[in-house]
């Protein structure tokens, strides 16, 4: 039964209740007893309405709280995940890390790759290939980060990363 239904026919029973038993007192009734039955059946309906109301409520809370502690622990795990990160590979550790999360690839590799292409250095130029990972320029064009500068290191990582996650892993002679 909807919920919003019974709460307004047990209001319309306790608001009605007093006057039944009123207007059964005036007319010489000694005992008021189904409609103090009434009155007592409407109460409880309300309170057990109520209750439930009230439950449901909490249970929302409860479950809005959980939700934003785990939303509190996983930035705070990611935030210590990025930092061991800059520890282990300098300053491109975070992305390597962020890229290799969100392509499935793995940091280490990506690493290797990088320091092997261009020891880290995101303005590397052999003449025709360019970058951290010494991107072709119609290839890097050709991925999601295309539309960044060649020489931006960030894009590089997510480009490489997300080429690899395509099966084209084999395109680096470091790799």
């Amino acid at each position: 039964m909807n919920h919003r239904y019974l709460l307004i026919v047990a209001v319309v029973l306790l608001a009605t209740a007093p006057a039944i038993v009123v207007i059964s007192e005036a007319l010489g009734n000694e005992a008021a007893t189904p409609a103090d039955q009434l009155f007592e059946t409407a109460r409880a309906d309300v309170a057990g309405v109520a209750a439930s109301i009230e439950q449901r409520e909490q249970a929302r809370a409860e479950a809005a709280y959980a939700a934003e502690v785990a939303r509190l622990v996983a930035e705070k795990q990611k935030r210590i995940r990025l930092e061991q990160a800059g520890r282990q590979y300098g300053q491109w550790g975070p992305y390597l890390v962020e890229a290799a999360e969100m392509y499935g690839q793995d940091p280490d590799a990506l690493y290797q790759v990088m320091m092997c292409e261009s020891k880290g250095n995101p303005y590397a130029d052999n003449g025709v290939n360019k970058g951290l990972f010494q991107f072709h320029p119609g290839t890097f064009a050709g991925t999601p980060y295309g539309d960044a500068s060649i020489f931006d290191g960030p894009s590089q990582i997510y480009a490489a990363a997300w080429m690899w996650s395509q099966g084209r892993k084999g395109e680096w002679g470091c790799a």
